[in-house]
């Protein structure tokens, strides 16, 4: 309940935030056209969620934010329950730790908006607790891969990808099964980099005008004003500002503040599992899902890294994949907390 009413809290933030902001959430549903124009992949599919809400059963703007907000606490309540089995927390530091991630206050704003990133999230969510439990043909991990094909295609891309990375360093043999299901994987993610590259009008077979399409967006972002020079910033850079900022330095207001704590604990936490990591590196075993989770985050920054060159992108961008990444490294710091049993 307490989750639930903190999450809640968030709706009327994300409500009041837009409200006298410019943002998507008004294209979101603020809607003039007839339905058929909303069919199809991406944006398309959230306003034609939205159409029945606001063109038949004229539901106000506020109205939107509660029940996007619903679907985001479903993720999240989703994510808690797998993230308590997977740690199974017994020491009062450890409880405390995880309550701690499952109330940092980006994916909650985040999660509480009227647009994709709810729906992103819940089907992220479903995809890799479902992986992690080995159920890759249930209802939620089947549903889970339509929803993000259908509204956001690259990142189902950068998912799958990482499940066939995953799936090459498992320890498990080598079947003309599992040699099947590869090659059938990357026919998909072939067929997800098409597709997008398509919605996006570039050949995807022409690397170099992509690159400088990329190049030109980073530039492009200079009219933002959390604008970061990315192009001037080597990979290592690159790599810090999309996950780690807006940081202490750039704490301009007071919600930037609270992003830099949070950014700094996310930082804490990380180089905790890494020392770790390279501390046990020889006994430690990965689980899938922290296979599954590290492979997301770097494919997913290795992308995103090249695209986006600004703090309120960055923000929005990383709640799909860190909060997967946070709770493996909550597992694997665990063994160092030590504390009275509860």
């Amino acid at each position: 309940m307490a989750l639930f009413l903190y999450h809640l809290m968030f709706a009327g933030i994300a409500y009041f935030y837009f409200l006298y902001n410019k943002g998507d959430a008004h294209n979101y549903w603020n809607l003039t056209e007839h339905w058929t124009s909303y069919i199809g992949i991406g944006t398309k599919v959230i306003k034609l969620i939205n159409y029945p809400l606001v063109a038949v059963l004229k539901l106000p703007f506020w109205f939107g934010f509660l029940i996007y907000n619903l679907i985001g606490f479903v993720a999240i309540w989703e994510l808690y329950s797998f993230a308590h089995h997977y740690i199974s927390p017994k020491t009062k530091m450890a409880d405390l730790l995880l309550k701690i991630l499952c109330l940092l206050p980006n994916l909650h704003f985040w999660t509480s908006i009227i647009g994709k990133e709810p729906v992103v999230f819940l089907a992220v969510t479903w995809i890799m607790t479902e992986y992690a439990d080995a159920k890759f043909y249930s209802f939620k991990s089947i549903l889970g891969w339509i929803l993000l094909m259908a509204i956001r295609l690259h990142v189902a891309m950068f998912l799958l990808l990482a499940v066939l990375i995953t799936a090459v360093f498992s320890s498990g043999k080598w079947s003309y099964r599992k040699i099947a299901w590869m090659l059938a994987g990357l026919l998909g993610c072939f067929s997800l980099y098409i597709l997008t590259l398509k919605l996006l009008n570039r050949n995807p077979f022409d690397i170099q005008y992509i690159l400088e399409r990329n190049d030109a967006s980073l530039i492009a972002f200079r009219r933002a004003n959390s604008y970061v020079p990315m192009i001037d910033y080597n990979i290592v850079e690159r790599f810090f500002a999309l996950n780690f900022r807006p940081f202490f330095w750039d704490a301009d207001s007071f919600l930037s503040l609270i992003l830099s704590v949070e950014n700094g604990l996310v930082l804490l936490l990380l180089s905790g599992s890494l020392f770790a990591c390279i501390r046990d590196f020889k006994t430690l075993k990965g689980d899938s899902f922290a296979n599954l989770s590290m492979a997301f985050f770097l494919i997913s920054s290795c992308f995103f890294i090249q695209r986006y060159a600004c703090l309120g992108i960055f923000v929005r961008t990383k709640m799909m994949y860190m909060p997967f990444l946070l709770v493996a490294a909550l597992k694997i710091i665990l063994p160092y907390v030590n504390t009275d049993k509860k």
